[in-house]
């Protein structure tokens, strides 16, 4: 348990003001507006390890110089006091803090500060019983792992006076930045939820976790001092792959070390193709000179059947035009008369005077065209037999190139594939070096390998862990918990007839708030109404948690402080006749029963402006600031100051 025997104020003026409370039941501070009151919260909230002062400069910021709390253990004391920060500053390192079994309030703030917020928070949160803890964020998420302490456990314990009102908020602080995340995240623990023998294993993995990352970052270190790490290994496989050594459908795991060295290993037992001799590049080369031999033989067969031809078209054209004008000559019987007298006209027959040379030269002429077309008529079929046979040879030539070239291209691909195996074993034999170096370079790194096994050993470990850990359990364990908070929450719903009552009241931790789940659907707080509603379902979240909390034996501290929880039911201008007294003193009576029912476990801190007659108000009345004299600062450590 962990509650506030006493609250006081060490003043520049060397005075001091003690402010008890009783232990294990409902404590009343009334009194009219600035005396003080909301100030007692800001000064527990601050001495239990609060960021900063929120105390407003006054009176108390002026002439409080220390703030001390002590603080009641179920075995022991701890008395803890924080130095008031200077003007202009909203928080301070100095701190005090003394432990004993039945210490007392120092006399005096003669501190020697002994400790800071975080030795503060340190200590009261291991002497309320909070253990190790952590909670891991999923997977994913980007926030850091967050331990429950003191000031988590806080959440739980006060409601500011802009708080027990509030529609849209709950807890403590809830508005603050990253609170709701924080009270999402820790509020598992504090339901239980996690068990001490879990949290042990969860603050064991995530050491681990650490320890894994350290190692395999060594390990990854060495691996590249000696042969490059897993980036040289994954370079080396790309290589591989474009060299064909490796198969480009092979599924590689890149986060397994061990998987991409055996891979290479197996890529390194590639041998070279063979490739034929070079006996083909002679033969090619005598192929081509027969080649080009062939090819010149048959362009003169080619020149030869040219001549011929014009020299067959020649002579017929000159056989054609002979027969012509034999043809016009015999049609006047000249050839008829080629023994004619040269003394007559061999056209008229008429007798000349003297024979004419001319007569003689035609009729030498007309036998030399007859012997020429004789002659010509003869040598034609011997020249067209020739220009056959020249014929005949050039095809015989041009099949000799075809298969030639056939041959030779042949030879050609022979080479160009010979080449192209050529380039390929040399490409691949320089990957398979580099791999065999890196290889090589990876069996003799036995400090490596002596790493490895402190990986999987943790890597093991953490199997286990997580094998053993059984997440729906946690989330049922939880349900459970708030479970039992429904039930007390929907029995006080129905006591204080709050709207919507005759329904259940839940905590709905997804949205960390209060919901009311009517058959049509639910209903959030900030929907429920006025403001006396909302105060009433601040009430009941909170003793039912305290409940739960105290009956679990769960490390929250036993307190529970309220400011101001009447507010709602007292109007601006103060008018006693428009006061709801009844409705007032029926929430004062919630409070001191949920109080008394747990026979001392709980103690209840309230301040407030109501100031019942009723005895069961008045018995629990602790401080009383209505008098113009009272105040929570003494009016004689002051002179004209506006109080708060």
């Amino acid at each position: 348990m962990m509650q506030i025997r006493e609250l006081v104020l060490y003043g520049h003026n060397g005075k001091v003001r003690h402010l008890p409370f009783a232990l294990g039941q409902v404590n009343i501070i009334t009194g009219r507006s600035k005396s003080g009151k909301s100030v007692v919260g800001d000064i527990i909230d601050y001495c239990l390890g609060g960021d900063s002062c929120n105390i407003a400069d006054g009176v108390v910021r002026d002439n409080v110089a220390w703030y001390g709390l002590l603080l009641q253990f179920e075995h022991e004391r701890v008395f803890v006091a924080r130095k008031n920060p200077d003007k202009g500053q909203q928080t301070t390192g100095v701190c005090y803090i003394d432990i004993g079994e039945k210490i007392e309030v120092p006399d005096n703030c003669d501190f020697s500060s002994n400790t800071n917020v975080s030795g503060i928070e340190e200590s009261l949160t291991r002497r309320i019983g909070i253990s190790e803890n952590l909670n891991t964020p999923p997977e994913g998420q980007s926030r850091l792992p967050l331990a429950a302490n003191i000031r988590h456990a806080l959440y739980y314990c006060f409601q500011g006076q802009d708080e027990i009102a509030a529609k849209n908020f709950l807890f403590h602080h809830q508005s603050d930045d990253f609170i709701t995340q924080a009270i999402k995240d820790t509020i598992p623990y504090f339901l239980g939820a996690i068990s001490e023998e879990a949290l042990a294993l969860e603050n064991e993995r995530s050491i681990l976790k650490r320890k894994l990352t350290l190692e395999k970052r060594k390990l990854e270190e060495n691996r590249y001092l000696m042969g490059g790490g897993s980036e040289r290994a994954i370079s080396l496989i790309g290589e591989a792959r474009q060299a064909g050594l490796i198969d480009a459908s092979t599924q590689i795991d890149y986060q397994n070390y061990r998987e991409m060295y055996s891979v290479l290993q197996t890529a390194m037992n590639w041998s070279p193709s063979m490739i034929g001799s070079n006996s083909g590049m002679d033969r090619l080369t005598f192929l081509q000179s027969k080649l080009q031999e062939i090819r010149d033989e048959f362009d003169e067969i080619g020149i030869s059947l040219d001549n011929a031809r014009k020299f067959v078209g020649e002579t017929t054209g000159y056989s054609g035009e002979a027969q012509h004008q034999k043809m016009r000559l015999e049609s006047i019987g000249l050839f008829e008369q080629l023994n004619f007298n040269p003394g007559k006209c061999p056209l008229c027959s008429g007798t000349l005077e003297q024979p004419l040379p001319s007569v003689e030269m035609i009729k030498a002429s007309i036998v030399n065209l007859d012997k020429s077309i004789a002659n010509v008529t003869r040598e034609q079929p011997k020249l067209r037999a020739f220009i056959s046979d020249l014929e005949r040879e050039r095809e015989k030539k041009q099949e000799e190139i075809k298969a030639l070239e056939a041959e030779i291209d042949g030879l050609y691909q022979q080479e160009s594939e010979r080449a192209r195996l050529r380039d390929i074993n040399a490409r691949r034999g320089k990957v398979v070096g580099r791999i065999s170096l890196w290889v090589e370079s990876v069996e003799n790194d036995t400090e490596s390998e002596k790493q490895e096994q402190v990986v999987k050993r943790i890597e093991g470990r953490i199997k286990e862990i997580d094998d053993i850990l059984d997440r729906d359990s946690v989330e049922e364990r939880k349900q459970s918990a708030l479970s039992r908070i429904q039930e007390d929450m929907t029995k006080w719903a129905k006591a204080l007839q709050l709207e919507h009552s005759d329904n259940p009241y839940r905590l709905d931790l997804n949205k960390v708030t209060v919901v009311v789940d009517k058959p049509e659907r639910p209903v959030p707080l900030k929907q429920l109404g006025s403001g006396s509603n909302w105060v009433g379902v601040h009430l009941i979240a909170y003793f039912a948690l305290q409940r739960f909390f105290i009956n679990a034996n769960r490390p929250v501290p036993r307190f529970l402080f309220l400011d101001q929880p009447s507010q709602v039911y007292f109007p601006s201008e103060l008018d006693e006749k428009q006061i709801d007294w009844n409705e007032v003193n029926k929430m004062y009576q919630f409070i001191i029963d949920r109080t008394n029912e747990l026979n001392g476990k709980l103690q209840v801190i309230v301040v407030d402006h109501a100031d019942l007659k009723e005895d069961s108000f008045r018995q629990f009345i602790c401080e009383n600031w209505w008098p113009i004299d009272k105040n929570l600062v003494p009016i004689d450590w002051y002179e004209n100051t506006s109080q708060q």
